[in-house]
């Protein structure tokens, strides 16, 4: 099987209060969101590799179907060995993987497939890709931020298991702009941090030190925000007590899982099997 990890991708502005100038063909910051889309489509397709000052990779476009592209990345991970005459050497190594970005409106997924020879985590690539596309996006009053998705079935695990210890949670949301996965959100967040222009935000609750939080399904608040995390629109910490280690869902990333036959047939039956797998 080839395993995959989800990311998903939100495009903000810069600024929701921009003024544009004489000089500029970006007419008002509503028909930037409008164009979103086409102008990230743009940027991925006039960068030629997601290299980095520590890795240099080299990239491929497999295959575009429409809003959705294949990529096989590969990074440059030289071997070194000893020889027979007491010597050393390098070989030159390019272990890839594969990469789907699905750029729908209402989708803005990516999909990166795991193989640690190639790059340790899958986020490091993602890292990767969103540096390399800022400074197009920048010029064009855009930033592109990204939260991998995760299981909220294994959150509530974490908290029903730790129940009467849970001292602290941290929710790290997205100003959301996808209206599909934004409507999980209570209301007066989403219009809170679009009217204070914020990019990121971050709720903190904190029980007394001698007390428990009590964190509730039943709250429509709180199963609001568990949603729209998991749909990759935050991050949330848990601090347990007893507890070195906080809890965060940002390093528990939803996989999907492919047949090897179908990503190593050809890039159309690639493209199928992980957008049904996406979808």
């Amino acid at each position: 099987m080839a395993r995959f990890e989800l990311y998903r991708y939100q495009i903000l502005p810069l600024d929701r209060f921009f003024q544009p100038d004489l000089y500029s063909d970006i007419k008002s910051i509503d028909e930037v969101l409008q164009r979103k889309n086409a102008i990230f489509s743009e940027a991925i397709e006039q960068t030629p590799n997601f290299s980095t000052p520590r890795t240099e990779t080299v990239t491929r476009r497999l295959h575009q179907d429409g809003d959705f592209y294949l990529f096989r990345v590969a990074a440059n991970r030289s071997i070194h060995r000893e020889t027979k005459d007491f010597g050393d050497e390098f070989l030159d190594n390019w272990p890839s993987v594969l990469m789907g970005v699905w750029n729908r409106p209402d989708v803005q997924l990516v999909a990166i497939q795991k193989r640690t020879t190639a790059f340790q985590r899958t986020d490091i690539l993602m890292r990767a890709v969103m540096a390399a596309v800022s400074t197009f996006l920048e010029q064009r009053q855009l930033r592109c931020l990204y939260e991998p998705l995760f299981e909220k079935q294994e959150f509530w695990k974490v908290i029903d298991d730790n129940e009467g210890k849970v001292q602290s949670l941290e929710f790290e949301f997205l100003t959301p702009n996808m209206a599909n996965i934004s409507k999980t959100l209570p209301s007066d967040l989403r219009e809170f941090a679009k009217q204070t222009n914020s990019q990121s935000n971050l709720l903190k609750l904190k029980s007394d030190s001698e007390a428990a939080l009590h964190v509730s399904k039943g709250s429509e608040v709180m199963n609001g925000l568990v949603d729209y995390s998991a749909e990759g629109g935050g991050n949330i910490t848990v601090k347990i007590a007893g507890v070195k280690k906080n809890y965060q869902t940002s390093n528990t990333a939803k996989e999907i899982e492919a047949l090897d036959v179908e990503m190593q047939g050809t890039a159309e039956e690639a493209v199928k099997a992980l957008k049904a797998l996406m979808n």
